[in-house]
């Protein structure tokens, strides 16, 4: 998952990657703060845990759409192979497969979004 935040100097939006999945993990990663070099003017920002917000991953959104494309030209070319049912049921299946993918990232952006941990 992407994390982003603010420069307190360039006001510039900056990101970086973690494994943590909630805002309790990532300060048991990081403490209660976090130190980052701007990418835009270089200088260390410190920005609190709670200052620090989720995006959905666009990669995840992009790669789920190719497969979801792909996946139903292959169903087309399959369809003088095959029956034209198991086509016609696998075709809507197979293009909501982006719309997995963006309401999977959504998800995982909004619950960590959500919670705030106490600043000690």
């Amino acid at each position: 998952m992407k994390l982003y935040y603010y420069c307190s100097s360039c006001q510039e939006e900056n990101s970086f990657k973690t494994k943590a999945t909630n805002r309790f993990e990532l300060q048991t990663e990081r403490g209660n703060t976090i130190h980052e070099r701007c990418k835009h003017c270089g200088i260390v920002v410190k920005r609190r845990i709670n200052r620090v917000h989720a995006k959905p991953n666009k990669w995840m959104l992009i790669i789920g759409g190719l497969i979801g494309i792909s996946l139903t030209i292959m169903a087309i070319v399959f369809t003088l192979a095959v029956s034209l049912f198991v086509v016609v049921i696998s075709i809507p299946i197979i293009s909501s497969i982006p719309f997995i993918a963006w309401r999977e990232q959504d998800k995982k952006a909004s619950a960590f979004n959500k919670v705030m941990v106490k600043d000690g």
